[in-house]
């Protein structure tokens, strides 16, 4: 699907990101940038993001965007990185408002990272170890994206914790009805916040299962995607 186009706003915006590019970046390096912010010429959201880089530049380096890419998402909040030669940098997007949160290194703030489904930062690190492998950014959805019926994530989203729906990667069963998590803690039953702050670190190292629209049930405990591996 192409994306919407808003000629008037998207032409503003990169009148705006070339003034901030020809004093952010090298005078050598103003070409290689511009053809970046040529690629989204008509992606509002994305030069929006370009917008706030370029007139922010974090850590005050000269280096051109090379590419852009979407980490995660939930609630229709995205985490992006924005990536030039030798750095990465994470912003958060929702709707027009785009927020610096800061090189992608050891020192992330977890509180940004626990909302998006990263219980630490060492969580995230092993998720997303190669960023510049990831598929680059386009506002344009591939097609219109479906809520969980209980917790109402986006298709490709994390579930909310504990939300019924979610299957378990262990057994592909119920996540919040199966022993799995008893049975990965070695517990009888899960009693603190630390333990269970252990569990989604394991679930994140297994592979947690993101939402789609096969797991929806056509009425509660009644899809494939639900009963498969509940006795």
């Amino acid at each position: 699907m192409a994306v919407v186009k808003n000629s008037g706003r998207a032409r503003k915006l990169t009148e705006e990101i070339e003034i901030y590019v020809r004093y952010a970046v090298a005078e050598e390096s103003y070409g290689e940038a511009m053809k970046v912010v040529a690629r989204y010429n008509d992606d509002v959201p994305a030069l929006l993001l370009l917008r706030e880089f370029y007139r922010s530049l974090p850590e005050v380096r000269e280096e051109p965007v090379e590419k852009m890419v979407e980490v995660a998402s939930r609630q229709g909040v995205k985490l992006l990185a924005v990536i030039t030669h030798g750095f990465e940098y994470l912003y958060a997007m929702d709707g027009d408002r785009v927020v610096y949160i800061s090189e992608n290194g050891p020192d992330l703030d977890e509180e940004y990272l626990a909302f998006f489904g990263y219980p630490a930062q060492e969580d995230f690190h092993k998720a997303c170890n190669s960023l510049r492998e990831l598929m680059e950014y386009s506002s344009a959805a591939p097609s219109a994206k479906e809520k969980c019926p209980i917790c109402f994530t986006l298709e490709g989203e994390y579930h909310q914790f504990g939300c019924p729906v979610e299957v378990c990667p262990w057994c592909m069963g119920q996540l919040n009805r199966c022993n799995c998590r008893f049975d990965q803690l070695g517990v009888e039953q899960i009693l603190d916040d630390e333990q269970l702050a252990r569990f989604q670190r394991l679930l994140i190292a297994k592979g947690r299962i993101r939402y789609s629209r096969d797991q929806a049930p056509a009425y509660p405990g009644m899809s494939e995607g639900l009963d498969r591996g509940i006795s």
